[in-house]
C-alpha cells in the first residue's frame, strides 16, 4: 500500500455534517406510488447527487447497478423476490432519473450475473423489460439501455462447467485496472493459491502477482457521470453479507480474475476449508486433480470431476451444510478482492490510471431492503420482511449501516470492517464512530450503535458464520 494512509480532511469533515444513510420504511413493493415517492427522497436527501444531475447534457450517462446475481432461487424455482432487487425499485428509479434529467442524456441498466444465469428471465421478472420498453415510447429522447455485461455464458451439468459460448459484451468495451501497491493482494501471503471463477487458476493467478494487480471493468460503469448502486440487503456464504460493496462484482468483464478463496486449508494458508481434517485436504487435492484433468482431456475429465464432485457432497455434505470454497467467516480472500473493486470503480480512470483520491466519482446507493435474504445467501437465501429502503453516497458508510440493520457485528465481517481501513485511496470518508443516520423509522438523527435492527431477532446468518450469531 502506498505512503499517505490517511483520511483526506475534507471529505472527514464532510461526513460529520451529512448523514450517511437515510433509512425511510416501505413496507410493500405493491405500493409503486410510495416506492417512486420513497426513492424520489432518497435522490434528492443529497444536494451533491442532484446538483450533478442538474449539470447533465444530451452526453451524460447514468449507470443504474442492480442485484441480478441468478433468475430464481437455487433450491426454490417459484422464489425469487429474496434473490434480486425487485423490478418495482429499479423502474422507480430510472423514471425518477429520467424525470430528474429532463429525458436526455443515457441511463443504462446494466449487471453482469452469475456466468450461468438467465438473463432473459432476470429481465422478465415482475414485466421488468416491457415496462423498460415502454419507458422509452414515454421518453423518446432519452437514451435507455439494457446490458448484460459478461462476456461469455456457460453451461452447468451437476455443478460443473460443460459448455461456454460468447455472450454479446459491453459495446463500450472494457477497462483493465491495475491497482499495483495500492491492492489488498499486494504482498498477500497466499498470492499464487488463489481460485477465481473458473476451472484455469493460472489466469487469476497471473491477474494478481506482485505489482501486477489487475481487474477487467465494464467501459459503461468507468466512464459512467453518475454510478448508482442498486443492491439487495441479503447474507452471502462467503462475505457474511452482500450488499454495496460487494454489489460491483456485477461490473465486471471477467470474474475469473477475482480471487475469490485461496485453495487448501488453514494448516497450508488457505482459506477454501475451515478445518484441517483429513477430508478436507483429500477433498481439495482430489479437486485440483479433477480440475487438471478437466482442462487436459475435456469430455472425459468433465465426467471425472462431476463423479469425484458427487462423490465430495456424499461423504463430506452439500454445499449448504459443509465449508467448502472458502464460504466460512474465515475467508481471507474475497474481501480484499471487494475492496479492490471498489477502489477501481471511485478512482479508476478509463486508461486504467487512478485520478486524485480527493475526487471520487459521483456514486449513490439505494438499497432494496423491503425483501431481504438470510441465511444461505446469495442464491440460496430465505426471505425476511426489513420494510427499509436505504440511501447514501458512499457504499462502505451504507454497508455499515445496514449491517447494524441486520443485527451484526461489524467487527466480525471483514469486508465492511476493512473499508474504514486507513488507504491513500479511501472508501469510507469517516470512521465508524463518526457515523449517524437519519431513520425515518422513529424520525431522528442517530448514531450507528443505536439503530434498530429491521427484523426481530435479527438476520440469520450463512451456515460459515455462525460467530455472528452471538451478539444476538
Amino acid at each position: 500500500m502506498s505512503d499517505g494512509n490517511v483520511l483526506p480532511k475534507m471529505l472527514n469533515e464532510k461526513c460529520r455534517l451529512t448523514p450517511s444513510a437515510t433509512i425511510l420504511p416501505v413496507e410493500a413493493y405493491s405500493d409503486y406510488k410510495r416506492l417512486k415517492t420513497a426513492v424520489s427522497q432518497l435522490i434528492m436527501e443529497h444536494p451533491q447527487i442532484t446538483e450533478v444531475i442538474s449539470k447533465f447534457s444530451d452526453s451524460s450517462l447514468v449507470v443504474v447497478k442492480p442485484n441480478w446475481v441468478l433468475e430464481r432461487h437455487m433450491s426454490k424455482p417459484e422464489e425469487w423476490e429474496s434473490v434480486i432487487t425487485h423490478p418495482n425499485v429499479v423502474l422507480a428509479v430510472v423514471e425518477v432519473l429520467a424525470d430528474l434529467m429532463h429525458g436526455k442524456g443515457t441511463i443504462c441498466l446494466c449487471d453482469a450475473p452469475l456466468t450461468f444465469a438467465n438473463f432473459e428471465q432476470i429481465v422478465n421478472r415482475g414485466q421488468l423489460k416491457q415496462r423498460f420498453e415502454t419507458l422509452r415510447s414515454q421518453w423518446p429522447n432519452l437514451n435507455l439501455e439494457l446490458l448484460d455485461l459478461r462476456r461469455e455464458i456457460w453451461a452447468l451439468k451437476k455443478g460443473v462447467i460443460t459448455d461456454r459460448r460468447p455472450n454479446v459484451q459491453d459495446p463500450r468495451g472494457y477497462v483493465k485496472v491495475n491497482l499495483k501497491k495500492d491492492s489488498l493482494f499486494y504482498k498477500y501471503s497466499s498470492e499464487g493459491r488463489y481460485y477465481g471463477a473458473d476451472l484455469d487458476i493460472k489466469v487469476v493467478n497471473a491477474r494478481h502477482s506482485g505489482e501486477v494487480q489487475e481487474y477487467l471493468l465494464s467501459k459503461t460503469a468507468m466512464m459512467c457521470d453518475l454510478f448508482i448502486n442498486l443492491p439487495k440487503m441479503k447474507t452471502h456464504i462467503k462475505a457474511g453479507i452482500t450488499n454495496c460493496l460487494k454489489n460491483l462484482v456485477g461490473i465486471n468483464g471477467d470474474k475469473n480474475w477475482l480471487p475469490h478463496f485461496t485453495e487448501g486449508t488453514p494448516k497450508f494458508k488457505g482459506d477454501e476449508f475451515a478445518e484441517d481434517r483429513l477430508l478436507n485436504i483429500i477433498e481439495w487435492k482430489m479437486k485440483k486433480f479433477g480440475k487438471r484433468l478437466s482442462l487436459l482431456f475435456p469430455v472425459l475429465g468433465t465426467w471425472g470431476l462431476q463423479k469425484m464432485r458427487k462423490a465430495g457432497l456424499y461423504i463430506a455434505g452439500d454445499n449448504e451444510k459443509t465449508v467448502r470454497n472458502g464460504s466460512w467467516y474465515g475467508n481471507d480472500t474475497l474481501w480484499r478482492m471487494v475492496l479492490d473493486l471498489n477502489r477501481a470503480l471511485l478512482y479508476g480512470n478509463l486508461d486504467g490510471t487512478l485520478r486524485n483520491a480527493s475526487e471520487p466519482k459521483h456514486y449513490l446507493a439505494i438499497v432494496d431492503g423491503i425483501i431481504g435474504g438470510q441465511g444461505n445467501g446469495p442464491t440460496s437465501p430465505d426471505a425476511v420482511a426489513p420494510g427499509v429502503l436505504i440511501g447514501g453516497t458512499n457504499p462502505a458508510e451504507v454497508d455499515a449501516v445496514i449491517t447494524q440493520l441486520m443485527g451484526f457485528d461489524i467487527q466480525k465481517i471483514p469486508v465492511v470492517k476493512n473499508a474504514f481501513e486507513p488507504h491513500c485511496f479511501p472508501i469510507a470518508r469517516c470512521k465508524l464512530n463518526e457515523i449517524f443516520v437519519d431513520d425515518k423509522r422513529c424520525g431522528k438523527k442517530i448514531a450507528l450503535s443505536d439503530i434498530a435492527v429491521a427484523v426481530k431477532g435479527g438476520f440469520k446468518p450463512p451456515f460459515g458464520w455462525k460467530t455472528l450469531e452471538a451478539q444476538k
